[in-house]
């Protein structure tokens, strides 16, 4: 196991079985996720189980997603259990019971317009649930609250764009107009942006770790690593940006944004932008295999999005 660049199906058989005590029949790679290996692993006389490795470097976040899969599932947030776990192995590890279901993004298009309402509400709910935890004040990633980096919510926003402006400048796809104008409009949002508490919430639930059942109900939420501290709106901002890019439309977003109760307003579409931004450097990267191809297209596709949110933003 020592000499393994990278986790692999084999391995991820092999932990599964010590685990459980069942042999693997078949391990397949999920193609989502751009930063752990994640294996769905079928054993022989159990049910499946996921296996999530990760590499070295990584270990900090394999042992984020123990910690708060002890402190949040006690409170319902729906996490799938832990069956096992080595946050000291060469390839930390973390095994977990296989939630029934698929990411929403892969059947978003199928489901009827009250199965994505309920979807969204309970989504919601894990999120109130998530923002009563404790807040220090500070802004940003990190499993407590204290450990969060930032002073104000704004720098977050700044780390945002100074990422996208790295990765579009190294691969060369689009200029860096687009970055300067959402610099600008983030300076005139700046105030209202230091002004949002930082509010503890669940960064990562978009149409990725959202699993939904065969029936069309919430079967829960995997890949809980850290928290974020600041505005609940940003992942629902997120989420919009993927509908908005890759399904082709914003309902299951409006719905959620309204259930929660909170402002569809400058900043709220600033959010939505700078994600779009984001999406924009990706194209022509290089992540841990998981990465989807980039055309022309898509490319430009992304940018118009980018501009009507960023032309929102601006009022």
């Amino acid at each position: 196991m020592n000499d393994r660049a990278i986790p692999d199906a084999a391995l991820a058989g092999a932990l599964a079985a010590g685990a459980t005590g069942h042999a693997a029949t078949s391990v397949r790679r999920f193609t989502t996720g751009s930063q752990h290996y994640v294996f769905e692993v079928e054993l022989e006389g159990g049910t499946p189980v996921v296996v999530r490795a990760s590499l070295p470097r990584d270990r900090r976040l394999a042992a984020g997603s123990v910690k708060l899969s002890r402190l949040l599932r006690p409170l319902g947030v729906p996490l799938p259990a832990i069956l096992a776990d080595d946050l000291t192995a060469p390839m930390p590890y973390v095994i977990f019971e296989r939630l029934p279901g698929t990411d929403l993004g892969h059947i978003i298009g199928t489901l009827t317009r009250p199965q994505l309402e309920a979807i969204a509400t309970n989504v919601a709910r894990a999120q109130t649930i998530v923002a009563q935890l404790p807040s220090a004040g500070r802004y940003g990633y990190a499993v407590d609250a204290a450990d969060a980096p930032r002073s104000r919510w704004s720098d977050i926003l700044d780390d945002s764009i100074a990422k996208s402006r790295g990765r579009i400048a190294a691969v060369g796809y689009y200029s860096l107009e687009p970055v300067a104008a959402a610099e600008a409009v983030l300076q005139g949002l700046r105030r209202e942006a230091d002004a949002q508490p930082a509010t503890p919430y669940l960064h990562d639930t978009t149409t990725k770790n959202v699993i939904v059942a065969p029936n069309g109900t919430l079967s829960g939420i995997v890949d809980v690593d850290d928290l974020c501290f600041g505005d609940p709106r940003a992942p629902i901002a997120l989420t919009m940006a993927a509908t908005l890019a890759f399904t082709g439309g914003s309902g299951y977003a409006d719905h959620w944004l309204k259930q929660a109760g909170h402002r569809d307003d400058r900043l709220f579409r600033l959010y939505v932008a700078l994600c779009l931004l984001d999406f924009m450097s990706e194209q022509g990267q290089a992540f841990n295999g998981n990465e989807s191809p980039s055309s022309p297209e898509t490319r430009r596709h992304l940018q118009d999005l980018f501009e009507t949110q960023l032309q929102m933003a601006k009022g």
